[in-house]
């Protein structure tokens, strides 16, 4: 019996892609090393900061790894509110003598600038959190070689990650939160351009799970 992480990797766990720093490649390699699934986490990371820690956990291991990316969030914020709240923070960041981030630096997280990268020299498996590509995205990712995961929370979010061509999806609590995807960030399957079109759909590969079995 196979699955997509028996395909992968001697033992079906799989690093979480923890964004802030603790999924690094040293942890990546030695997850890798040990017979699971490696992850790097590109959130929060520069283009260029990605590759270069793609490039130095491929000096570290030779094993299949991951790469997740956070997708582009919609412009949904009270402008005035957040102006309000940075002006509150600006003391304590003049105590810790530290400057206060751009609130719309980080909307895009670079996806474009990563998406080009991992498509230029890809990596085994790249995973999306806080929405779903598009069906143009996932199949150019199938072309080279790459599974894709979606990262979903509710029911609509997986039909929605099936219908663009997702192969698996990685299930997550809802009442988590965090990872949820926006509404206006995951496909509609009428919405133009999404891949979800209903000829789409009845072209869309099952969205299983990491470790539902498939033919060998």
């Amino acid at each position: 019996m196979s699955s997509v992480l028996s395909d992968l990797c001697r033992h079906p766990i799989v690093q979480a892609p923890m964004a802030g720093g603790a999924s690094c490649p040293q942890l990546a390699a030695a997850v890798c090393e040990a017979g699971a699934l490696g992850y790097l986490a590109a959130g929060y990371k520069t283009a260029d900061g990605m590759y270069q820690e793609i490039k130095q956990l491929r000096g570290l291991t030779s094993r299949p790894f991951g790469v997740n990316l956070f997708m582009p969030q919609p412009d949904t914020a009270d402008a005035a509110a957040v102006d309000v709240y940075r002006s509150q923070l600006a003391g304590e960041a003049t105590w810790y003598e530290t400057q206060l981030g751009d609130p719309d630096s980080g909307r895009d997280d670079g996806y474009d600038a990563k998406l080009a990268i991992l498509l230029d020299d890809p990596v085994p498996v790249v995973s999306f959190t806080f929405g779903c590509p598009t069906r143009d995205v996932l199949d150019s990712f199938a072309r080279v070689g790459t599974l894709t995961v979606v990262t979903v929370t509710t029911p609509e979010e997986a039909q929605a990650a099936q219908w663009a061509g997702a192969t698996p999806c990685a299930c997550r609590a809802s009442r988590r939160g965090d990872t949820r995807a926006p509404t206006a960030t995951t496909p509609r399957p009428t919405a133009p351009g999404s891949g979800c079109s209903p000829s789409s759909r009845r072209s869309a590969r099952p969205c299983r799970s990491p470790w539902s079995p498939r033919a060998a």
